[in-house]
């Protein structure tokens, strides 16, 4: 595998160091050379790590493709939070007081509790996760919740940890959150555990480090205080942090790099995308010079341009899109488009999704649509279990069932999926043949059930203006839109960023930034994320990017002064 001088710099460094990379630096090559090179060296045990699995498969691809070499079992590959299940919570959460497991519980139905005592505001004790000084934050506010995250949680917190405390206890289920609070506690409580913990490895090597939660960062601090671990190398890049939702924090990244004494390394140099991309790039970020592009884009002339869509209708900028790729001569199989929600995907895309992923016509629908497909899972089979266990008995966490319980579901769920209607008709007549398939899969499960399926699959008569087939397998376009968190980690010749037309209430609203820009003014510092999501999403291109603004009054006045950013307006009828 060929490096660049600045790679081999990462590869022989000495440990202890944090590895601040640029879009397009080929940092994970660099981090699955670097765990090659000590696993050859035959003394040091590695432990590479990624905050997602798409992160963590990108390293052993590497690994096994590129370098030939398929990890000893003496190491480790995989996500950081696999790495502190197998070896921290695993063996040791008996030691908090769990009599069983520990369970990681995803897709489970658990208690809730009032806010503010009124029964018309709950909220599931799983929206709450821990922080790393033990306090409680709201992930997933309900809309039926009213109040600020520390007013919900000073109404309901010592409810939330007294629920979450029995749970663990009694069962030993968890959310992942939780299980992450859980290592950190083991760690900090019993220091012997940290200590044989750490020795397990004589690296750490976490790629996507600014993504990692406050939680995770937190037992990595506690497992290189020990001192027994030899090196432990962060890999990432601030500027791409954008998962504060779910406890990422680059601050704490920069912290815990700056508290365990380590060193710094640069990756500046651009492998993806053109200089004139590098250029625009750089006005939406916190560093001072555009990164240095040197791959094979590098020289493409192809200019950043901004256009205007209709306010009212973003869908036709997909239209303005296909024109200016055909412009350029870029076919649409190798172009992306991304804008900051679902909402705008959707409407991107042509359709406007009725229903949440946690709503049971949604859920019923798409184990119809992925059967017609023939792309069923085993975490559809789950879904469905779920499902049937929710009528029959109200009660889907069924890690808790005993065998034949949970024999009898899975019998249950082949049999729904066998009798699930295909997707032909109105939505309306669909979800009322499909739930009479619930349901008469449900009664064999008990003669009592909790809940019939006609209550907890809902046939409103405003369905029938829809197609069962278009809502729960759309057609698929050429050019489809997706969201930039969904696209991190991935790349395209060509990237169309769609900045939504600001709302009163939208707390995403990317215009400011916009208008930030071209004014040479500096963001909100309530805004940086929102910034470093549109930083993520312009440098997923690698030969030419397309911004389109609403055509309103702000958008207009945007475009007309983007040439001082590096961007071409392009002028429609």
């Amino acid at each position: 595998m060929t490096l660049s001088d600045q790679q081999k710099l990462v590869v022989n460094a000495e440990g202890n160091f944090l590895l601040l990379a640029c879009p397009g630096s080929g940092k994970t090559r660099s981090a699955a050379a670097r765990a090659a090179n000590l696993i050859r060296a035959s003394g040091p045990k590695v432990a590479v790590c990624s905050y997602t699995n798409v992160g963590a498969n990108r390293i052993r691809s590497v690994l096994e493709t590129e370098i030939r070499m398929v990890l000893p079992n003496q190491h480790f590959c995989g996500t950081i939070h696999k790495f502190l299940l197998r070896y921290v919570v695993g063996p040791f959460a008996h030691l908090l007081g769990a009599q069983r497991g520990p369970h990681i519980l995803e897709g489970a139905t658990w208690p809730q509790v009032r806010v503010h005592g009124d029964n018309a505001q709950r909220i599931g004790i799983d929206c709450f996760r821990r922080s790393a000084d033990g306090g409680l934050i709201v992930t997933n506010q309900p809309r039926t919740v009213r109040g600020t995250s520390d007013s919900i949680v000073a109404s309901v917190g010592d409810d939330v940890l007294k629920h979450k405390g029995a749970i663990f206890r009694r069962s030993g289920f968890l959310t992942a959150d939780d299980a992450m609070w859980v290592a950190l506690r083991v760690l900090r409580e019993h220091p012997e555990i940290a200590v044989a913990a750490a020795a397990r490895f004589d690296e750490i090597l976490l790629d996507e480090a600014q993504d990692t939660s406050e939680l995770q960062l937190a037992c990595l601090d506690a497992l290189h205080a020990t001192q027994n671990l030899s090196s432990l190398v962060l890999v990432g890049d601030v500027e791409q942090s954008i998962y504060s939702f779910q406890g990422a924090s680059a601050a704490r990244c920069q912290a815990l790099a700056r508290d365990r004494g380590l060193s710094t390394l640069n990756l500046t140099e651009n492998h993806r995308s053109s200089q004139n991309l590098c250029d625009i790039a750089v006005n939406f970020c916190n560093r001072a010079h555009p990164d240095k592009a040197v791959g094979a884009n590098a020289d493409c002339t192809i200019s950043p341009e901004v256009v205007l869509y209709p306010a009212a209708n973003p869908a036709l900028a997909m239209d303005i899109y296909r024109e200016r790729l055909a412009e350029h001569g870029i076919a649409t199989a190798d172009a992306v488009v991304l804008a900051r929600n679902w909402t705008v995907v959707e409407e991107l895309n042509g359709q406007r999704t009725l229903f949440g992923p946690t709503d049971r016509q949604y859920i019923v629908g798409k184990l119809a649509a992925h059967l017609a497909a023939g792309t069923l899972t085993a975490h559809d089979v789950r879904t469905a279990q779920r499902l049937l266990a929710y009528c029959a008995w109200d009660d889907t966490t069924i890690a808790s069932f005993d065998e034949e319980r949970r024999r009898e579901l899975r019998d249950a769920a082949y049999s729904l999926l066998k009798l699930l209607p295909p997707l032909e008709g109105d939505l309306r007549s669909w979800l009322v043949t499909a739930r009479s398939a619930v349901q008469d899969v449900a009664v064999t499960l008990t003669a009592q059930v909790k809940h019939t399926a006609g209550r907890a699959i809902t046939a409103a008569p405003t369905y029938a203006n829809y197609q069962a087939l278009d809502v729960f397998s759309p057609s698929c376009d050429d050019l489809q839109a997706r969201t930039v968190h969904s696209f991190k980690g991935e790349d395209s010749d060509a990237v169309m960023v769609v900045i939504r037309r600001p709302y009163a209430n939208d707390p995403t609203s990317q215009m400011e930034l916009w208008e930030a820009a071209v004014a040479g003014t500096d963001v909100d510092p309530a805004q940086e994320e929102e910034r470093r999501v549109l930083f993520v999403a312009l440098t997923r291109a690698k030969r030419y990017c397309l911004v389109a603004l609403p055509n309103n009054q702000r958008g207009r006045a945007v475009l007309e002064a983007c040439d001082a950013l590096g961007f071409q307006p392009v002028r429609t009828n």
